[in-house]
């Protein structure tokens, strides 16, 4: 094969016919001498496999570059640096704040302890909330989820998220299908009401919550002990309560309450709006992604939606930052971009995944623009933390968390990783085409049950079983439930500051105190409609 070299001896003898190899036979110019000193280098075998190289990875980056750089659905443009222009938003403020300036020329920011002052979250220029009624659906009518074809399910085996579990039921029409063979009752509706009046008497007057009880009641006890300044988490928890139930900013009995709490997920602590969550804590991502999967969830359910309004583009950019702080190994730290871990680990753990999974599938039912490479990059993390062919799951690749409490217990994260599976593509292997160990996992955790010592209940363990047993579905599902909605129904508060409550001692997840656990065991009791299931068809 003829050396690339030769081409440039070819074309020097072209364009310069008196050129000499030798400098004392002529006098070249400097730029024959570099052009006779690139060609004799790409002449030799080194040279050649350079320039090779070169122009391979050349073509393979700017084939990459044509796939991975689509333009997605409502965006006008984007820069390869990572700005996105979304139209009627300027960079990198989303929408300004209503307001006055005051005396010195500043902005005013709004009270957030009157309601009437309180702005529209989808039309930002109106000072109120709209009056926005959702016409109900007769409980007669059977509604039927449309299961994924072959096609799809093909797809969603390559990286992508099964095209379903969304928030459909989520109004009183589905609540009342639920209680009536779908795992819902009435007392636990009741539960849930006492729950969310307990939150409505502990916002604070910016509109968040938090952990510590201080500027709410003071007189709840076990205020939450490690989380002091995650206020952000204690927000998105409160809220997702709510939006589990079924009240958003538009619709409910609580529309005041929900839009105050998102306004204060929004808003940035210098009284600007932007959709880095994350600033409302210190650089946290467990609080990232739990205000992240109430912003998606809140623009789910919105009536209409529109990208371009203060809470969509906020939902948008809070899944922007997911994806652009996703470590190599496909989870996330502790923090953006950090490389390692205060417990010696890399690469995050399968507790920080599970919340920035949940809100990238929020984002996904909204309609917003999850990326593809993401999450692919989420199943190479579920990959390297399974064990047993994907039927258990530990805490993080090292896998020295081999314990029976806390957040990172074996149960835990078994739970979270079949769970997880479910969203990214695994289904039952009833009729042989699905994946038996996803089955085998579900029976383990069937086994194990919702109560895993005496007088200590772990509700994060419970909250993630019980919805990957209620998208599995069955008689498990049945059983575990009921369990489950007698053991909270009867451990709720019915005194005093705490009425509506619950708190459960068991370490780790008690640093989150009592709102931690009220708003787990909500979300938990609500599941029958919450979500609707992945895989069978609902009515």
């Amino acid at each position: 094969m003829t050396r690339v070299g030769d081409v440039f001896y070819f074309l020097r003898q072209i364009f310069f016919p008196n050129w000499v190899d030798r400098e004392d036979d002529g006098n070249p110019t400097g730029l024959q001498k570099i052009l006779t000193a690139i060609a004799l280098y790409l002449s030799s075998r080194n040279g050649t496999g350079v320039l090779f190289s070169l122009v391979l990875h050349a073509f393979i980056l700017a084939i990459l570059a044509l796939w991975v750089i689509s333009k997605p659905s409502g965006i006008a443009s984007i820069d390869i640096l990572g700005s996105i222009d979304i139209p009627g938003i300027d960079q990198p403020t989303i929408i300004a704040p209503p307001g006055e300036a005051n005396e010195n020329g500043e902005p005013q920011n709004v009270a957030q302890d009157d309601p009437t002052d309180v702005a529209n979250l989808n039309d930002p220029q109106s000072p109120t909330l709209p009056d926005v009624t959702v016409a109900e659906t007769d409980p007669n009518v059977e509604i039927i989820v449309d299961l994924p074809g072959e096609e799809q399910w093909q797809l969603q085996a390559r990286g992508g998220f099964v095209p379903g579990g969304g928030f459909q039921n989520r109004n009183p029409a589905g609540r009342q299908r639920a209680m009536q063979g779908g795992g819902a009752c009435q007392r636990g509706e009741d539960a849930i009401e006492a729950a969310l009046q307990w939150f409505v008497a502990h916002q604070q007057a910016d509109g968040g919550w938090s952990f510590h009880f201080d500027n709410s009641c003071g007189r709840c006890s076990h205020s939450g002990t490690g989380l002091v300044d995650r206020r952000a988490a204690a927000t998105a928890l409160a809220l997702l309560s709510f939006l589990g139930a079924g009240h958003t900013h538009q619709t409910g009995d609580y529309r005041d309450v929900v839009n105050r709490g998102l306004l204060f997920l929004i808003r940035d602590p210098n009284g600007g709006i932007d959709g880095a969550i994350i600033n409302r804590d210190p650089l946290r991502m467990y609080s990232h992604g739990l205000a992240a999967i109430a912003l998606c969830e809140a623009f789910a359910m919105t009536v209409e939606q529109d990208l371009t309004s203060m809470l969509g583009g906020a939902a948008q950019r809070a899944l922007w930052n997911i994806e652009v702080w996703q470590c190599e190994s496909g989870s996330w730290n502790y923090r953006p971009f950090q490389t390692t871990r205060v417990d010696g680990g890399v690469g995050g753990d399968i507790s920080i995944f599970s919340w920035q999974l949940m809100a990238l599938k929020s984002g996904q039912i909204g309609g917003l623009h999850v990326s593809q490479s993401t999450l692919y990059a989420a199943q190479d993390f579920l990959d390297s933390v399974a064990l047993d062919g994907g039927r258990r799951y530990q805490y993080h690749p090292m896998g020295i968390w081999d314990i029976d409490r806390g957040i990172d217990s074996p149960k835990t994260c078994t739970a979270i990783g079949l769970l997880s599976r479910m969203y990214l593509g695994w289904r039952p292997n009833l009729s042989g085409a699905g994946n038996p160990s996803l089955d085998d996992g579900m029976e383990q955790i069937a086994r194990w049950g919702p109560i895993l010592r005496e007088g200590e209940v772990n509700l994060y363990y419970i909250y993630h079983a019980t919805l990957a047993l209620h998208h599995y579905g069955g008689e498990h599902w049945d059983e575990w439930n009921r369990e489950v909605r007698e053991l909270l129904i009867q451990s709720q508060s019915r005194q005093g500051c705490e009425s509506g409550s619950v708190h459960f001692r068991y370490p780790v997840v008690d640093s989150g105190g009592r709102l931690l656990n009220t708003a787990l065991a909500t979300m938990i009791l609500a599941t029958p409609y919450r979500m609707m299931p992945l895989y069978r068809e609902i009515r």
